[in-house]
């Protein structure tokens, strides 16, 4: 009977230890309590046997242990599924979806583009030019002197009138140089083909000037008169074709229909 009611006492320590675990240190104290009713119960003695528990009470004993690691099961178990998210028997916290990012609206292209009412006039090029109200212009500092033209915005021997905002992406490049010993047809040939842009071109005259303009994607025109060659481009930009939709081949013409040359007042 010693060895039982011993083994008895080790079950319920090793309950006891096993409830005072960490992860299961939230359930220990309804578990506990289970247990020290059980310890309480009441141990009959018979007055005419030697001392020692009655079967009647190592029964009762055994099932109150038993009782108690039910107890214990089911509430781990309860906490263990209700918490293990999908599928649980109790509801995980519900994810919290991440807001998705609102795209951002395509710009609209504007109507028209601005009217041509202001005038630029080039004193080094011999040049002048109705542009865009609201544009800026960045007259040359310096003759342009290169054999053939070479684009690149802000070099100082170009006007450049453009859009405040989009800068390099929208502007109007004018440039002008004496043609020498070459023929107007020559020079005006060499210059379209240093555009590698302008496969196609057709004949044009700017303010009585004739030479030639680029086909369909190269607006540029370039024209001699008196000796002296013109180059006339609009750039824009295929990283903003939206924006730039207003400024295209009839906006070109109706810009180089306000330009006048003035050959006898280049500087050079």
């Amino acid at each position: 009977m010693t060895e039982f009611q011993t083994s008895d006492r080790d079950v319920n320590r090793a309950i006891r230890s096993w409830l005072h675990e960490d992860r299961h240190e939230d359930v220990s104290r309804l578990a506990g309590a289970v247990l020290d009713q059980v310890d309480t119960i009441p141990q009959r003695r018979a007055t005419w046997w030697p001392a020692r528990r009655t079967p009647t009470m190592n029964k009762t004993f055994g099932l109150g242990l038993a009782a108690a690691a039910v107890v214990v099961v089911l509430i781990v178990g309860a906490q263990l599924f209700g918490s293990a998210g999908n599928g649980g028997m109790g509801s995980g916290a519900t994810p919290t979806p991440e807001p998705t990012a609102t795209p951002e609206p395509s710009p609209s292209p504007p109507a028209s583009a601005p009217p041509l009412t202001q005038t630029f006039t080039s004193n080094l090029h011999g040049i002048s030019v109705s542009y865009p109200e609201g544009w800026t212009a960045e007259a040359a500092t310096e003759p342009w002197t290169e054999s053939t033209f070479s684009l690149l915005f802000g070099e100082s021997h170009v006007d450049f009138l453009y859009d405040p905002v989009l800068t390099d992406h929208l502007f109007l490049a004018i440039a002008s140089q004496p043609i020498g010993d070459s023929t107007p047809e020559d020079w005006v040939a060499e210059q379209m083909a240093s555009d590698e842009g302008c496969t196609a071109t057709e004949p044009i005259a700017v303010d009585g000037a004739t030479g030639l303009i680029g086909g369909e994607g190269c607006d540029v025109a370039v024209v001699t008169t008196a000796g002296r060659g013109y180059w006339i481009q609009l750039h824009t930009s295929d990283d903003d074709p939206v924006v730039v939709a207003p400024y295209d081949r009839a906006w070109f013409d109706e810009l180089l229909a306000t330009v006048q040359l003035h050959p006898e007042d280049a500087a050079d």
